[in-house]
C-alpha cells in the first residue's frame, strides 16, 4: 500500500504494472486500495474488473468500459440518459449511441473527460484488473489490435499528458512481452510484483490461527506446518484451503489429495497434440525453477501457453519463467 501510495502521489508521467502468479493476492490488493481512497478529495478512482465481464468483440469493450454494469445507476434528467465509465465518465444517450455506431473516438471521449477533471483539480485514476482479457480483440477497422491501442493512449495520458494515473493488473504478464514489441513502452512503465507470502510470514500466521483465523477448535504444530509450507509453500489461497479441510479431514490426507490433483492437472495439460513438446518443456521446470527465457528459445507459443493456462508465470522484468507455486512444483515432480 505504501508503494502504490508513492505512486499515486506522484505527478502521473508511468503506467504501473502489477503483476505475479496466480492467486497472490493483486486483485485484493487493488479492492484494498480503492476502498481506501475512494472517498478522498483530489482523486476519482475508476475500477474495472475485466475477470468479471465477458470480453469476445470491440462492441463488449464499449459496453464494458462505458456503461456502468447496474443499470440501477442509470438515471434519467429530462430525455437524456446519463451513464458511468469506469465507474464515474458521464454520457449522454447521443454520445453513447455514437460510441456504438463507431461514430465517435472511444480514447476521445476518455480524454475530454481527464481534461475537464483536471481542470477542476480533481486526478483520475484508473485501475483494470486482468488487463490481458483484452488481448485478442480489434479495433472496428480489423487492423489495429485494440490492446495496444489501448496502451499507447495511456502512455500518452500518463507520459505525454500527465492527466492520469493507470495502474494496470494481471496474472498473466507474459502479455507484456508482447505489448511492449508493438508499442515500445519500457521507458513509460513502471512494475511491482506481488508475490506469495514468505516463509516468515507463514510461520507467523499458522503458528496462531487461533488469533489470525478465529480458529479454536485445533492448533497446528511445529511438523504440520512445516508440511504444508513444503507442499504449498507461500500461497495464501491454498493455506486457507487447507485450514478449513482440517476441520473435516487429517492433514496427510488433505495434502496427499492435493498432490495427485495438481499431477492430474499436468497430465492434462500435457496431452494434446503437441504432447512431445509440452512433455519436454515441463521436464526442464522438472529440473530447474525459475528459468531465464534466454534459454528457451524456440518455444514462444507454447510458454505464452502454459502462462495462459496458470501452470507457468512470467515475470517480465527479471526474464524468467516459473512453475505457478510449490504444490504444482509437486505435480510436474511426481507426474515424472
Amino acid at each position: 500500500m505504501a508503494e502504490l501510495r508513492n505512486y499515486l502521489e506522484g505527478r502521473p508521467n508511468a503506467i504501473l504494472f502489477l503483476y505475479g502468479p496466480k492467486s497472490s493476492g493483486k486483485t485484493t490488493l487493488m479492492y484494498r486500495l480503492f476502498d481506501r481512497i475512494e472517498e478522498e478529495k483530489g482523486y476519482e478512482i475508476n475500477f474495472l474488473n475485466l475477470r468479471e465481464v465477458f470480453l469476445a468483440s470491440y462492441d463488449d469493450f464499449i459496453d464494458a468500459f462505458f456503461k456502468s454494469a447496474d443499470t440501477d445507476s442509470a438515471f434519467k434528467t429530462g430525455t437524456r440518459r446519463q451513464y458511468s465509465l469506469f465507474g464515474l465518465f458521464k454520457l449522454d444517450a447521443f454520445t453513447e449511441r455514437m460510441l456504438k455506431k463507431k461514430q465517435e473516438d472511444p480514447f476521445l471521449v476518455m480524454k475530454r473527460e481527464f481534461q475537464r477533471l483536471q481542470k477542476k483539480n480533481i486526478l483520475p485514476v484508473i485501475i483494470i484488473d486482468e488487463f490481458h482479457k483484452l488481448d485478442g480483440l480489434y479495433m472496428p477497422d480489423k487492423q489495429k489490435r485494440l490492446m495496444v491501442e489501448l496502451m499507447n493512449f495511456f502512455v500518452a495520458m500518463t507520459k505525454e499528458s500527465h492527466l492520469c494515473h493507470v495502474i494496470i493488473a494481471s496474472s498473466d504478464a507474459f502479455f507484456i512481452e508482447q505489448v511492449y514489441v508493438d508499442t515500445k513502452l519500457r521507458k513509460t512503465s513502471k512494475f511491482m510484483k506481488l508475490d506469495y507470502l514468505k516463509k516468515e510470514d507463514v510461520l507467523f500466521w499458522l503458528g496462531d490461527i487461533k488469533r489470525h483465523n478465529k480458529v479454536q477448535e485445533y492448533s497446528l504444530t511445529e511438523e504440520q506446518i512445516e508440511a504444508i509450507w513444503q507442499t504449498v509453500g507461500g500461497s495464501v489461497w491454498e493455506i486457507h484451503f487447507i485450514l478449513e479441510e482440517l476441520f473435516q479431514r487429517p492433514l496427510d490426507e488433505i495434502i496427499t489429495k492435493m498432490k495427485r490433483e495438481k499431477v492430474a492437472m499436468i497430465a492434462d495439460w500435457v496431452d494434446y497434440d503437441d504432447i512431445e513438446e509440452r512433455r519436454n518443456l515441463l521436464a526442464e521446470f522438472n529440473a530447474h525453477n525459475p528459468i531465464d527465457r534466454r534459454q528457451l528459445t524456440g518455444l514462444r507459443n507454447l510458454l505464452g501457453q502454459a502462462v495462459k493456462d496458470n501452470i507457468l508465470y512470467y515475470d517480465p522484468v527479471e526474464g524468467e519463467y516459473g512453475v505457478q507455486g510449490k504444490s504444482l512444483e509437486w505435480g510436474i515432480k511426481e507426474y515424472f
